[in-house]
C-alpha cells in the first residue's frame, strides 16, 4: 500500500477484440479518461489503474484481474472502479460471485459509472438482470464468430491468429503466409533428423546443443508478441511436444487445414480436436516448406519407429523398414558396448519373444546387410542414370502389372469391408427390436451386441488404412521419374546415410538362410524401393554383357532381382 496506509482505489477497464468493433467508446483511452475524470470529480485518493486489453470478458485469467484479486486478497482494495459492469467480465456466475462473496467479504465497494452501480448504497436489484444480459451478449458475439470463422474456413481461408514457426505473415495480406527464411531451415533440418530415425526428444536435445532458439522466443523476437509458454530465461530450450506439433503440420505441405480445433464453449476455451472426417483441406494454398517425399519418409519412419535401448548411442537408421520374409514381423536390432560394431546383428522379433515353435532367428548381421543395400543401390541408380529410357520401360511395365493387381485386390478387400459393415449395421438393429420385443434376453443381446460392436469398430478402423493405401498405390504408377531424379542427385553412394538409405528404400524383407546356422549359406534379402517397388524381374530385360558394360566388374553377375544377392 501507499504511504499513510490508505488503501487502493482501484481504476480498472478491460478491452476484448469483439469491444473494439464497437468503436471509439469501449477503447482503453476511453475508459483511462472517463475513470480518472470521476476519481477527480468524487475525490478519490490513492488511485491505481490496471487495465487489460484484448482479454474477453468470459476470461477471468487476466494479467491486470489477477493483480486485483491478489490485491483484494490482501485487503489493499477499498473501491472498485469500472466503466460499466460488462468491463468486469461477462459470467454472471462469477460476476454474481463477486458481488455476493467476494467484495463483501473483502469489504471492497464497487463502482459501475455507466451503470450506475455503487454498491455502498446497496439498491443494486437490477444488477443481477444486466449480468445476464451481458452473459447473453457474449454468448450471442461467439455464435457470430464461430459463424464468421466457419465461413472464413469453407472457402480455405486461414483462420489461425498466429503463422505456424517456420512462417509469417505477408505484408501486404496478413492472411496469407509467406516462408521465414530462418525458421524454415530449422524446419527442414528436424524434418531430415526425424526421417534419419531420430525420435522427437532426441531431435528436441539436439537442437538445444546447437543453441538454436525455439519457436515461442522466435516469435517474441521477430513480433513483440508473448506467448503463454514463453521463457525468455531459456531462448534455446527446445520441448518434444512443440517437434511433435511441426512434424504433424501439414501447413509446412503448402496446404491449409481449417477446423481442426474447436473449443467446448464460449466460456470454456479449453481446445478440442474434431474428428479427422471433419477437417478441410486445402491444398498448395501457400510455398511449402518440406516436400511430400521427406514428409512421407518422416511420418514411416514415426510410425513404425521404438523408443531405441538406452546403451544405443545412435538410433536404428533401419526402424520399422526390415521384416521377416516368413511371418511378416518386424527385425529387431541388437546392440550393445560389449559387442563390437560388425557383431550388431538383427532377429525376428517373433522368433526372440516366442522361440522356434513361432519362427526361425532370420538372423543377419547389420554391416552385412548394410554393404548388400549399398552394392544393389549402386546398381540400380546406375541403371537408372546410364538408361532412362530403359529403366522407365521395364519399371513401368512391372509397376503397371504388379501395382493394379495390388489395387484390384484392395478394391475387392473394401467392397466386402463395407458391405459387411452394413450388415452388422443391420444386424445390430434387428437384435435391438429383439431384445426390446423379448425374443432374446439380455444376456445374449449383451453379448452379441459387444461382437458385432467390436467387429464393426475393427472395421471402420481398417477400411480408411485400406484407402489410403490404394491411393498410394495408383499414385506410385508415375513415381519413375521421381526416382530418376533421386539417382541423378545422389552419384556418389559411397556410404549408407540414414537420409539415403530412407530417401531410395521403403522396405527390406530378409529370407532364412538355405542351411541354418551357416555362415556360408545363401540368404535372400528383398528390397522394396520408394516410387518404384521391387525390381525382381529386371535381370529378364537386359543380358549379362550389358550388366558388365554398364558396371565394369564381372563379380556383379549375382545383380539377380529374382533371387536377391547371397550372403
Amino acid at each position: 500500500m501507499k504511504a499513510n496506509d490508505k488503501k487502493y482505489t482501484i481504476l480498472y477497464g478491460r478491452l476484448s477484440q469483439e469491444d473494439e468493433r464497437e468503436g471509439e467508446s469501449n477503447s482503453i483511452g476511453n475508459q483511462r479518461m472517463m475513470l480518472q475524470k470521476y476519481a477527480e470529480e468524487k475525490g478519490f485518493e490513492n488511485t491505481k489503474i490496471l487495465f487489460d486489453d484484448g482479454y474477453s470478458g468470459t476470461n477471468f485469467n487476466r494479467p491486470a484481474w489477477n493483480e486485483i484479486m491478489e490485491l483484494i486478497e490482501t485487503g489493499q482494495v477499498e473501491t472498485l472502479t469500472i466503466k460499466d459492469m460488462s468491463r468486469l467480465g461477462r459470467d454472471y456466475l462469477q460476476i454474481g460471485m463477486l458481488m455476493e462473496h467476494t467484495f463483501p467479504n473483502y469489504n471492497v465497494r464497487l463502482i459501475a459509472i455507466n451503470d450506475a452501480v455503487d454498491t455502498l448504497y446497496g439498491d443494486n436489484d437490477f444488477t443481477p438482470f444486466r449480468n445476464l444480459f451481458n452473459d447473453f451478449y457474449a454468448k450471442d458475439c461467439s455464435k457470430k464468430i464461430r459463424a464468421v470463422k466457419k465461413a472464413q474456413a469453407e472457402r480455405g481461408e486461414r483462420v489461425g491468429t498466429r503463422p505456424p514457426y517456420g512462417y509469417k505473415k505477408a505484408e501486404q495480406n496478413p492472411k496469407k503466409l509467406v516462408v521465414d527464411e530462418d525458421a524454415a531451415e530449422v524446419v527442414k533440418h528436424i524434418f531430415k533428423l526425424c526421417s534419419e530415425g531420430r525420435g522427437p526428444s532426441q531431435i528436441a536435445r539436439q537442437l538445444t546443443e546447437e543453441q538454436i532458439v525455439n519457436p515461442s522466443n522466435h516469435y517474441f523476437n521477430m513480433t513483440g508478441a508473448t506467448l503463454t509458454n514463453l521463457d525468455t530465461s531459456r531462448p534455446y530450450r527446445w520441448r518434444d511436444n512443440s517437434i511433435v506439433n511441426i512434424l504433424n503440420d501439414e501447413t509446412y505441405l503448402g496446404h491449409t487445414v481449417n477446423m481442426k480445433h474447436t473449443t467446448a464453449s464460449y466460456k470454456n476455451k479449453k481446445q478440442i480436436i474434431r474428428p479427422e472426417n471433419e477437417w478441410l483441406r486445402f491444398e498448395n494454398t501457400h510455398q511449402a516448406i518440406i516436400e511430400q517425399e521427406l514428409w512421407d519418409i518422416a511420418h514411416d519412419v514415426r510410425k513404425s519407429k521404438k523408443r531405441s535401448r538406452k546403451e544405443m548411442d545412435e538410433p536404428n537408421p533401419y526402424s520399422g523398414m526390415i521384416f521377416c520374409a516368413d511371418c511378416g514381423s518386424p527385425l529387431v536390432l541388437h546392440r550393445a558396448h560389449t559387442m563390437s560394431e560388425s557383431q550388431n546383428n538383427f532377429m525376428c522379433s517373433k522368433y526372440k519373444r516366442f522361440g522356434k515353435e513361432e519362427c526361425t532367428s532370420h538372423y543377419i548381421r547389420e554391416v552385412q546387410l548394410e554393404k548388400v543395400i549399398l552394392d544393389e543401390l549402386k546398381r540400380v541408380t546406375h541403371f537408372a542414370r546410364q538408361d532412362e529410357a530403359l529403366f522407365a520401360q521395364v519399371i513401368n511395365e512391372k509397376n503397371t502389372a504388379e501395382t493394379r493387381k495390388e489395387i484390384t485386390r484392395l478394391q475387392k478387400d473394401i467392397d466386402v469391408m463395407k458391405k459387411r459393415d452394413l450388415e452388422l449395421t443391420a444386424l445390430f438393429k434387428r437384435l435391438y427390436e429383439d431384445n426390446v420385443l423379448g425374443r432374446i434376453p439380455d444376456e445374449h443381446y449383451r453379448t452379441l451386441s459387444e461382437q458385432y460392436m467390436s467387429e464393426q469398430k475393427s472395421l471402420r478402423e481398417t477400411i480408411p488404412q485400406s484407402e489410403e493405401r490404394m491411393g498410394k498405390l495408383k499414385n506410385s504408377l508415375t513415381n519413375v521419374d521421381r526416382f530418376i531424379e533421386k539417382a541423378k542427385k545422389y552419384t556418389d553412394l559411397s556410404e549408407l546415410t540414414p537420409e539415403i538409405l530412407h530417401t531410395f528404400i521403403s522396405k527390406i524383407v530378409v529370407e532364412e538362410k538355405a542351411t541354418k546356422y551357416s555362415r556360408t549359406a545363401k540368404q535372400d534379402v528383398w528390397i522394396h524401393y520408394r516410387d518404384i517397388g521391387m525390381l525382381n524381374d529386371v535381370k529378364k530385360e537386359f543380358d549379362i554383357e550389358s550388366q558388365e558394360e554398364m558396371f565394369g566388374d564381372t563379380e556383379f553377375y549375382a545383380w539377380d532381382y529374382g533371387l536377391q544377392p547371397a550372403i
